[in-house]
């Protein structure tokens, strides 16, 4: 998929409120596009660069995570990015077609060891925790995953 025919806006409910989405196959090549949308949707949104930051930051391991082990051992399937905002909070959905997965079995890093003693990677959960003020998961009965991911916005 690509092009602009697969990004929707919704019309605001009210005012301050932002609602759009992209969609595309779960591939490396498409994180940039997938990151530019929420960058973006900052932007529009009028996040403080605090927000904003860690709303992208929690995207770009939800996204990298469903790149890298959703469809694993599969052709890769549809990740869908939906960013809402209202007055005071900014949702981030990320939504797959894949098995199901359950976030808390992901393990708690080692963060006392040095980075020198550390391997690549497995920080992305923590991470998002971190940046964001809630986060949940869910199993769709129809097939895949949903994760929310929550901010609290700043007043700017």
């Amino acid at each position: 998929m690509s092009g602009a025919d697969d990004v929707a806006r919704g019309p605001p409910a009210r005012e301050l409120r932002v609602c759009e989405q992209i969609v595309r196959d779960a591939r490396r090549e498409h994180l940039p596009a997938l990151l530019a949308f929420v960058q973006a949707a900052c932007a529009r949104a009028a996040l403080t660069p605090e927000d904003a930051a860690a709303v992208r930051l929690a995207a770009e391991e939800a996204c990298t995570n469903v790149i890298a082990h959703a469809y694993a051992g599969a052709e890769p399937g549809p990740v869908t990015l939906r960013f809402e905002r209202d007055a005071r909070h900014v949702v981030v959905t990320v939504e797959d077609r894949a098995a199901p997965f359950d976030p808390a079995l992901v393990a708690a890093p080692d963060l006392a060891g040095g980075w020198e003693d550390r391997e690549l990677g497995g920080l992305g959960w923590h991470l998002i925790r971190q940046v964001m003020d809630e986060v949940r998961h869910e199993h769709d009965p129809a097939g895949g995953n949903r994760l929310t991911l929550v901010k609290v916005i700043s007043d700017t």
